[in-house]
């Protein structure tokens, strides 16, 4: 690979903002994002529609450890009732041991079974492939991929639930694969019309001999500022020696 030209692309920001503010929420279902939180929305973009969704920027902090990324981009294409496409571009980290450029990108097929257009729970699956496109030493050079399984439901007193679970086949530094789990749980309420806050925890395990449990207390808020444009920032904060300690984030999403 070649390495990072220290150049941080703009368009994921350009996606963002060229969206029309006006109407962009006509005939569509409300709008339902995979972020803030790890736990995967279980529902799909409308069919031949359009949705965005950038991590604008995070940073991270894990002992004497810094490193950051900016403008990670989730790009979705409705193809049906039931199901969207999805590419994640990474498009700019920088880690501590100095590695940094475009990361490793994946491509999410999600299916909705349930839920899509009505009733008070929906499920989904959503397998995805990593491709080793990293620069800079910030990847392993290797494919990988996993099936992730959400699911949401309605609680009482304006509550909403989720509760995800995924299955990851990851390599090791010698190119050995090893499957990992990760499960989460998350529930968000609004404090206002157009406001909401959630928390979540999440848990990482390997069965890699090697590798320690990752577990993570999220928190976060969300503003949407028109039908289809949501604004979001929060923390994640680790609760085991393997995780990152913190790691706050903004981010913001759009349908259209």
């Amino acid at each position: 690979m070649k390495g990072s030209t220290g150049k941080i692309s703009v368009l994921p920001f350009l996606a963002m903002a060229l969206v029309p503010l006006v109407a962009a929420g006509a005939g569509l279902r409300p709008l339902s994002t995979d972020r803030p939180d790890i736990t995967e929305s279980p529902y799909t973009v409308d069919a031949g529609h359009f949705q965005f969704e950038t991590e604008i920027a995070n940073w991270a902090r894990d002992g004497s450890e810094r490193g950051y990324s900016l403008g990670e981009l989730n790009s979705k294409v409705g193809l049906d009732s039931a199901n969207d496409l999805q590419l994640v571009l990474p498009f700019y980290a920088h880690v501590h041991d100095g590695g940094e450029g475009f990361g490793d990108m994946e491509v999410r097929l999600k299916h909705n079974f349930w839920g899509n257009d009505e009733g008070s729970t929906a499920l989904a699956i959503m397998p995805f492939i990593k491709l080793p496109t990293a620069n800079g030493g910030l990847g392993n050079g290797e494919y990988e991929g996993g099936i992730i399984v959400p699911f949401g439901f309605d609680g009482p007193c304006d509550w909403s639930f989720g509760v995800q679970g995924e299955a990851d086949l990851a390599a090791d530094d010698d190119g050995v694969y090893h499957v990992d789990f990760l499960t989460s749980a998350t529930s968000s309420h609004p404090i206002s019309e157009n406001a909401g806050f959630f928390l979540e925890l999440v848990s990482i395990l390997g069965t890699d001999s090697s590798e320690d449990w990752e577990a993570y207390f999220n928190i976060g808020m969300t503003w949407a500022f028109a039908p289809m444009c949501q604004l979001d920032g929060g923390i994640r904060t680790g609760l085991t020696q393997a995780s990152a300690d913190l790691i706050p984030f903004v981010g913001a999403s759009t349908k259209f």
